[in-house]
């Protein structure tokens, strides 16, 4: 569908009367039929001044999908006291001569305004609508610059690959997710997983196979460096959704062997470092005389999922799984409303891991 970006000119402080006027008329056909706001939610996107860019891409390419009227914070709290305001919005032609319209609003704070967001993107919301607040790069929970701006929102979104360490990242959401205060909250990182986990939960999903997952022994999980964070996820989504207890972890990251307990024994996991490029290469699962693999190749658009017997395949089965850049995994966690206890389970098994 052919869509119109409409920027306002100019720049500088506006006052939240004079947003809404200007919204309106970027929203004006060159026929002088104004434009239908299409926000199904708010999304409110903080980042600071080098990846900005990358995220403005990102939720701009949401707009078909999920329409919304987006505050983009561009935060510099250390620079000198400014704030500049700037207007978008995307309108796309619909039936009987329509147009339906998403809105940005991008705002650059600086010094102290950067240090009180939520009273800038709090004026701007649309009322009624749920509220998502994607948070890129780190944060801690007790800060109350963070804590101000998090309850806005329904549901917060990060991105633990964007962070220092997995350790800190998963740290800082398990407080979040502890605090009555703050909103539940979802991880990029997670959303990555939703095929790879259709895929495994679909090798057992036969009555024949089914049995076998209790027989599990071992687990092998090969990743790219900088695919740790999606890796560890996937640790404790199998061990939390398999009842299986760490009893042991060693090896030097992002090298790791853990040892858990679980009906009916007990079970080996490694993670080992794969070669550069998907950042989830593949996944084995084995019990005695059989093998459960998922991979993934990553010039590919699809992971591939094979049973073997003996060292016979005698299952297959394929899935796609697209791009896996910001806006795709910032699109499927802006499906989840409220709580997502497997994300909070893998999490809690992921954070003992790196505890361990």
């Amino acid at each position: 569908m052919i869509g119109e970006l409409r920027r306002a000119g100019g720049g500088g402080r506006m006052s939240v009367e004079e947003v809404e006027r200007e919204l309106a008329r970027l929203r004006m056909g060159e026929d002088g039929r104004l434009g239908l706001r299409a926000s199904v939610l708010n999304l409110i996107a903080v980042t600071g001044e080098e990846t900005a860019p990358r995220v403005a891409e990102a939720v701009s390419r949401l707009a078909g999908e999920h329409p919304s009227r987006t505050v983009l914070l561009i935060s510099d709290p250390a620079g000198a006291d400014r704030m500049d305001v700037r207007l978008s919005a995307f309108c796309t032609p619909r039936g009987g001569g329509t147009q339906v319209c998403a809105e940005q609003i991008t705002i650059h704070a600086e010094g102290a305004p950067a240090r009180h967001l939520e009273s800038i993107a709090g004026p701007l919301l649309i009322p009624d609508l749920p509220v998502f607040l994607f948070y890129t790069g780190s944060f801690s929970a007790s800060s109350p610059e963070f804590s101000r701006i998090a309850r806005l929102a329904d549901r917060l979104i990060v991105d633990s690959s964007s962070w220092d360490g997995c350790g800190s990242a998963f740290g800082a959401v398990a407080e979040v997710l502890s605090r009555p205060d703050l909103p539940p909250a979802g991880d990029l990182q997670w959303a990555t997983l939703t095929p790879w986990r259709t895929l495994i939960a679909e090798m057992f999903a036969s009555p024949e196979r089914a049995g076998e997952l209790s027989g599990i022994e071992e687990v092998e999980i090969r990743h790219a460096p900088d695919g740790e964070c999606r890796a560890l996820l996937l640790a404790g989504w199998l061990a939390s959704s398999l009842g299986w207890r760490l009893e042991a972890a060693s090896g030097s990251p992002p090298a790791r062997e853990l040892r858990f307990s679980g009906p009916p024994g007990g079970v080996r996991l490694r993670m080992e470092p794969a070669a550069p490029g998907a950042r989830l290469a593949r996944v084995t699962l084995r019990s005695p005389g059989c093998e459960f693999r998922v991979s993934r190749n990553l010039d590919r658009p699809e992971a591939r999922a094979t049973v073997s017997r003996g060292g016979r395949v005698v299952g297959e089965s394929t899935a796609h799984v697209g791009r896996f850049d910001m806006s795709a995994m910032l699109a499927e966690e802006l499906r989840c409303r409220g709580r997502d206890a497997a994300y909070e389970r893998a999490l809690g098994a992921a954070v003992e891991v790196l505890g361990a």
